[in-house]
């Protein structure tokens, strides 16, 4: 910001009589404005205070109300990458925004993996050095969680605990690989495709925080419309009435002066000393912590799209996917309503896998896990609501939960971007199955669009079960529709078969059920051949959500431990059986 009026602003420091006009932080210079949407601008005066607007020929006018904020409505505007400036004017002084465009702005939220950096991510180091894109604009609002909603947020240089650095968040910035470099990889990805496709200035804000469940970005309102959200909200609000900072920075310094005993007895350095801490109400997953810390801080600000990467937290212990499937869709009407837009396209990028893959060896037990019930939930937003947008992140197969394949997720949600914002014509929705009927000792799945083993293997990844409920790895194999003329198979790529030997009434079929699953099948058309069949099931056997109380959950937790027995038992039943099976192929070619 610059002050352009110096005389005024020394006559308000003289006399005291008004204060200077400020601006929203989320008004800066090197920003981005909406496109082709009315666009607020909006701080602080005195009260009756009048301020003007200034900004590619266009001049509003407003007065500072009762409280002293104040706002303009500029008109739409066409997309232009001609660096311009914003003037905001008071009586006492003006504020000159430089360099502003006008083009797409892009939401990026979730939690860690949207949050990675694209210095860490595969191939990050080459997309750095490329990122000369002066007509991306990039903006990191800072971390806070309150049970207050947030007028405003800092512009400061935030200790990341990860990195263990400072980076400098709440200030727009150039896209330059001295800048994008520590902005988050999806967003970037994604903002990047769509400014070389769609040729307009895209400003990307991350708004991402790690090891944050839904509920901590979704309104107090919203979850109390959610009566299974009720006990969750009582839950923590009873944790932050208990909590006295007091007591627990005792507690604290008690098991500090122990630890210090017993560094100082090895001859190691002393931890620093505990301070008192915030409390649970200034927990992230406090319900609704993050929304009024975060994404409160700049409501009304004019968005084109979001898009949105999260799950884990909610896949872990205590996990109530029944929950989440209500929430998550109240999340995103609670996103949408922020920045007036109850269509505002929102695209999600469904839980990425990470843990130890699902293997032949240990497939019945990996399919015991929330996580695929979550990932169902975030698909069942994409099914049901209007402009949701969708990519899989399963098949990207890493052994932790912070997978560094960032690059394929970011273009796969840039062609849903590009197909349904930008005109430009690509395929971008995954094969869904449409159908499943059980014809004798097989199940036959159909499919709304031609499909095709990726690696050209066998299909995997398919489970079945009987009225038992006891899943077991399956054969599948596209369907046989007639013979050719030579007397060829000619297969059906749009309809699979699932079987097993050890299931002679099948009743059910799951297919990539894990958190990070085996399943090879994608969309068929040649561009296409990396979007992934989403993990779905044909069977209503949900995943009990986890009670509240610790009585409960320990019923809970004994009883998903007896289902992992079972699914260990179907495991060691299933081997067993394919072992006697080779042993007599083997058998046999040893007579021929």
């Amino acid at each position: 910001m610059k002050i352009l009026t110096a005389s005024a602003a020394l006559a308000c420091c003289i006399t005291a009589v008004q204060a200077e006009v400020t601006v929203h932080h989320i008004f800066d210079s090197n920003m981005v404005l909406q496109r082709d949407k009315p666009v607020k601008i909006w701080g602080w005066a005195t009260r009756d205070e009048a301020v003007s607007v200034e900004f590619g020929g266009q001049t509003g006018q407003a007065k500072g109300d009762a409280n002293g904020a104040w706002s303009v409505q500029l008109d739409p505007m066409k997309a232009s990458g001609e660096g311009r400036s914003l003037v905001v004017k008071g009586p006492s002084n003006a504020i000159e925004l430089k360099n502003v465009l006008v083009g797409d702005i892009w939401l990026c939220g979730g939690q860690s993996n949207m949050e990675d950096v694209l210095e860490s991510i595969y191939h990050g180091d080459v997309e750095v050095a490329s990122a000369h894109h002066p007509l991306i604009r990039l903006m990191t609002i800072p971390v806070k969680a309150t049970p207050d909603a947030q007028k405003n947020f800092e512009r400061l240089n935030e200790y990341n605990s990860w990195t263990r650095r400072h980076e400098e968040k709440g200030s727009w910035k150039m896209c330059s690989p001295e800048t994008v470099n520590r902005f988050s990889a999806i967003g970037y990805i994604f903002g990047r495709r769509l400014h070389l496709a769609g040729r307009v200035p895209i400003g990307l804000i991350d708004n991402s925080v790690g090891g944050t469940t839904v509920e901590g970005w979704t309104s107090r309102q919203s979850l109390l419309a959610i009566a299974e959200a009720k006990p969750l909200v009582a839950e923590w609000d009873a944790k932050i009435t208990a909590f006295d900072p007091s007591q627990d920075l005792a507690e604290r310094v008690t098991r500090w002066e122990k630890d210090t005993q017993r560094r100082k007895a090895k001859g190691e350095k002393p931890q620093l000393r505990p301070e008192q801490r915030p409390g649970p109400a200034y927990d992230r997953n406090n319900p609704a912590a993050s929304f009024n810390g975060m994404l409160d801080s700049f409501r009304g600000f004019a968005l084109k799209g979001i898009i949105f990467n999260q799950g884990y937290n909610n896949a872990l212990g205590n996990t109530r996917p029944n929950l989440y499937t209500k929430t998550f869709q109240a999340m995103i009407g609670d996103w949408r309503r922020t920045f007036g837009d109850e269509k505002l396209p929102f695209g999600i990028v469904a839980l990425t896998a990470g843990a130890p893959p699902q293997t032949m060896d240990n497939f019945e037990l990996k399919m015991v896990d929330a996580a695929p019930y979550i990932r169902e939930a975030q698909f069942k937003a994409y099914r049901e609501l209007e402009g949701i947008g969708w990519t899989s992140a399963y098949d990207q197969q890493v052994p932790w939960y912070h997978p560094h394949k960032k690059l394929q997720l970011g273009e796969r949600l840039a062609r849903w971007a590009l197909a349904t914002q930008y005109g430009i014509r690509l395929g971008h929705e995954p094969a869904i199955c449409t159908e499943s009927k059980i014809t004798g000792d097989r199940i036959v799945l159909t499919f709304d669009r031609l499909i095709k083993v990726q690696d050209n293997r066998p299909i995997a990844g398919m489970a079945i079960a009987g009225e038992d409920r006891n899943f077991y790895a399956a054969r599948a194999a596209f369907a046989v529709k007639g013979k050719d003329k030579h007397g060829r198979d000619q297969l059906d790529y749009q309809r699979v078969e699932v079987w097993s030997p050890l299931v002679a009434e099948p009743k059910a079929v799951r297919y990539a059920w894990a958190r990070c699953p085996l399943g090879n099948l994608a969309n068929s058309a040649h561009h296409e051949r990396f979007i992934p069949v989403p993990s779905f099931r044909t069977d209503d056997w949900g995943w009990e959500d986890a009670p509240f109380g610790s009585e409960e959950r320990s019923v809970s937790g004994r009883r998903w431990s007896e289902a992992r027995k079972q699914a260990e038992a179907n495991m060691k039943k299933r081997k067993l059986h394919e072992a006697r099976d080779r042993l007599a192929e083997l058998e046999a070619a040893s007579e021929k």
